[in-house]
């Protein structure tokens, strides 16, 4: 499985997570270099959230056309022009369509990334391959914070920007040179694109689909939304409530950065509790503690408080690893699979852009600090709709794994 995805998947991964990692810090703290107030930060974080939901579902029917190499290599590309965008940015406006543009980038990236994991791995092991996947993703998260707010400490945001503009090429060079030819070779051999329906991407269709898993898409697409709207709220809060008490770009990227480290080696533990003891498990664990973290943000006044819930805030996530892309893959329909993510996906980045834009209307009203209390109140309440209404889906493998 591991060799399988090595280099199709992992490798890009991690540079695309690094690209990612470094942009969610930066966008929010050059919003304020730029003079923005703290509502006015929200709402361009907001804007990246936007363009992963407007990305979400055209990219599942993309998949579903043209296979899964084509897109992760579209995705990679607009990632390389919304930094490169981003470095000559020098007004909100033009940050925030920068912003939107890397939430297109990634959402389709991520998609179609995702799609072909779901034909190549079995439903037995997808929860190791999935919290793998995103163990990589965190470990750039943990580098690209740090090396980003290193560089702006020492040169400036534009050089950081075209920094994760070079790293994203990369990418796209090492897909462009055979990393994603398992695309044609073995992912849509085993049935991804074979089996579509050549009208399967009108809008009767979708509607269809959302009728047959309506029960899915309100309990699992439920938890999903809150889960992704308290992550995106501690991605946003935690640099915003680190300038907030005085801390510098450098001081603030460090302690991300140590936060995504605990983040990124918890991810195999989310694998076994996945698959050994269940979805639900790793989900309840991932809110709880999340929604803890942002409490404890919410109290903390010095570097050493706010390093500590950035540290329950990175535990919290680590156990969650992968868990909204194995339950989509788990509930997922063979035959529409693509259009099914997309939606999945739509919903879990609806909850990542209502995030900022609530945290907006908050701080720009009563102030950051209660914005941290009431997204700690929805991750509770997202934790109480996991627990009891989400179903089960681990499968146990009746054969051992290679």
């Amino acid at each position: 499985m591991y060799r399988t995805l090595f280099l199709p998947v992992y490798v890009p991964s991690f540079f695309m997570s690094i690209c990612q990692g470094s942009a969610l810090l930066l966008l929010p703290l050059y919003a304020l270099e730029l003079g923005g107030t703290p509502a006015m930060a929200a709402v361009i974080f907001a804007c990246r959230g936007l363009g992963n939901m407007t990305a979400d579902i055209p990219a599942g029917l993309l998949v579903q056309k043209f296979g899964d190499a084509k897109v992760m290599k579209a995705g990679v590309t607009l990632m390389v022009l919304a930094a490169a965008g981003c470095a000559l940015a020098n007004n909100l406006m033009q940050l925030a369509l920068m912003a939107a543009t890397i939430g297109l980038s990634m959402a389709t990236w991520l998609l179609a990334r995702l799609t072909l994991i779901s034909d190549l791995v079995e439903s037995s092991q997808r929860g190791q391959a999935l919290s793998t996947m995103a163990g990589l993703q965190r470990f750039g998260h943990f580098l690209g914070p740090m090396i980003a707010g290193s560089v702006v400490y020492m040169f400036d945001y534009s050089v950081a920007f075209f920094g994760i503009a070079v790293l994203a090429l990369a990418t796209l060079a090492l897909l462009r040179l055979g990393a994603g030819k398992v695309d044609a070779r073995e992912g849509v051999d085993k049935g991804h694109t074979a089996s579509i329906d050549p009208e399967s991407g009108n809008s009767r269709h979708l509607i269809d689909l959302l009728i047959a898993h309506r029960s899915v898409f309100l309990s699992g697409g439920t938890a999903v939304f809150l889960l992704t709207l308290v992550r995106a709220a501690r991605t946003l809060l935690i640099p915003l409530w680190g300038a907030w008490i005085g801390l510098n770009v450098a001081e603030i990227g460090l302690i991300v950065g140590i936060s995504a480290g605990i983040d990124m080696i918890m991810f195999p533990f989310a694998g076994l509790i996945m698959d050994n003891w269940g979805r639900r498990y790793a989900g309840m664990m991932c809110l709880g503690l999340l929604s803890t973290s942002l409490l404890l943000l919410s109290l903390s006044t010095d570097s050493w408080s706010f390093a500590a819930a950035a540290c329950v805030a990175g535990l919290g996530n680590g156990l969650g690893s992968g868990i909204n892309m194995t339950l989509g893959t788990d509930f997922a329909p063979i035959r529409q699979r693509g259009h099914f993510l997309g939606i999945w996906r739509m919903i879990g980045d609806a909850g990542a852009c209502t995030g900022p834009t609530l945290i907006s209307s908050i701080a720009a009203t009563i102030g950051l600090g209660p914005s941290l209390g009431i997204s700690a109140v929805l991750g509770f309440i997202g934790l109480f709709v996991m627990a009891r209404f989400v179903p089960e889906t681990r499968i146990q493998s009746s054969a051992p794994s290679d």
